[in-house]
């Protein structure tokens, strides 16, 4: 018997429902079940094949819950930052609106063709224009000081920073609408109703990461272009045609993808040559 009760709580499904019970403090079944499946979940799978369209070299989506590829300490840092009884006082409209909202990344910007152009403010007061990238690989994250997800790949978005040579490759973060303001882990951080109070927030950011940082205006134009994601990442060619996206930023699929990107060119140049 005791045999038994030792091999259940060295069961990571089981830990896992009881430190999402006791960290949470949430005791309705539905929420239960929500945050056990959610949260324990793995990442969904992705081929890393780079594959031919159009003429040149771009890899599949990658479309899934965005804790799946989050380790089980960061989907419990991210699990207690948020109100998720939040989720399920929505109305079947709100739910309604929310999903067709997040399908909009399947539609919008499609991979293999000429990414949508942007002309954003950073932090600093420099303007970002994506067609001046050209000649450069793009990529970038939609961030929010109050979405856990991105904070969470914040830190890693900096390593990849420093990784690259900036003459090959450009990564910036654009700040968007934020995502769980005012709520358990970000009581003090309020929705932004205006262009200078999300560049406020953005400042925000800046002071922890050495990334830069876009403002996308309040009305939201370049998050529309490219699909109401909360954290989605996109990565763009030296010729301005995106050849990959995420629903939710996974820096190792990121860093997979640009590491390709950059061998395919370099064989490229040795056929030519």
């Amino acid at each position: 018997m005791k045999r038994k009760i030792l091999v259940i709580i060295k069961n990571k499904w089981f830990l896992g429902f009881l430190l999402i019970i006791t960290t949470l403090g949430i005791f309705g079944s539905q929420e239960i079940i929500y945050m056990t499946r959610q949260y324990m979940a793995g990442d969904t799978p992705w081929n890393s094949t780079p594959r031919q369209l159009n003429g040149r070299v771009v890899f599949s989506e990658h479309y899934s819950m965005h804790p799946g590829h989050y380790t089980f300490t960061q989907k419990l840092g991210i699990a207690t930052k948020v109100d998720v009884k939040k989720m399920f006082g929505k109305t079947p409209a709100e739910r309604k609106k929310e999903f067709a909202e997040y399908s909009t990344i399947r539609t919008q910007s499609p991979v293999g063709f000429l990414a949508p152009d942007f002309e954003l403010e950073t932090t600093t007061g420099e303007t970002v224009r994506l067609s001046d990238k050209r000649g450069q690989i793009a990529v970038f994250m939609f961030v929010a000081m109050t979405c856990p997800p991105a904070r969470t790949q914040v830190d890693l978005w900096k390593e990849l920073h420093e990784k690259y040579d900036t003459k090959d490759v450009q990564i910036f973060f654009i700040y968007s609408r934020e995502r769980h303001a005012g709520e358990r882990g970000y009581r003090e951080l309020k929705e932004t109703t205006s262009t200078s109070e999300r560049m406020t927030h953005a400042r925000m950011l800046s002071e922890i990461t050495a990334v830069p940082v876009a403002v996308d205006p309040i009305d939201e134009r370049t998050l529309k272009d490219y699909g109401m994601v909360p954290n989605a990442a996109f990565i763009i060619d030296r010729e301005g045609f995106l050849v990959f996206k995420s629903q939710w930023a996974d820096i190792r699929k990121i860093d997979q993808v640009l590491q390709q990107l950059l061998v395919s060119e370099e064989l490229n140049k040795t056929n030519q040559g």
